[in-house]
């Protein structure tokens, strides 16, 4: 069984030789209403791999570009100095880090179960 980087798995039966190709189920809140906030400076590669992944999966995102008060903030009350700085619904979520691992960890095929 492989994954592809389009979403889907290939998987081939013994008997055939056919490739049968899976779409991948999203495992997540189905609530549009959510906003994805990203504080970032505009050429950071993590800031636009964070943006480019909440854009593939169709989020409701807010980009703010980092400014002395937001560093500010974010480092007090959030006691963080990494960048992006994501919040979810207003509450802090984490790095880019978190995002990629929030991702891995919600797509499943109909051949896992959760027993």
């Amino acid at each position: 069984m492989t994954i592809k980087a389009n979403a889907t798995i290939s998987t081939t039966t013994a008997t055939t030789s056919a490739v049968k190709e899976i779409p991948l189920k999203r495992l997540k809140d189905t609530d549009s209403n959510i906003t994805w906030t990203v504080i970032g400076l505009p050429d950071c590669p993590w800031t636009e791999k964070a943006l480019n992944d909440l854009k593939a999966h169709k989020e409701n995102i807010k980009f703010i570009p980092l400014t002395p008060e937001w560093q500010r903030r974010i480092i007090v009350e959030q006691n963080t100095r990494r960048l992006p700085a994501i919040f979810r619904n207003h509450a802090f979520f984490g790095g880019y880090d978190a995002l990629e691992s929030y991702y891995k960890a919600s797509f499943f095929s109909d051949s896992e179960s959760f027993i």
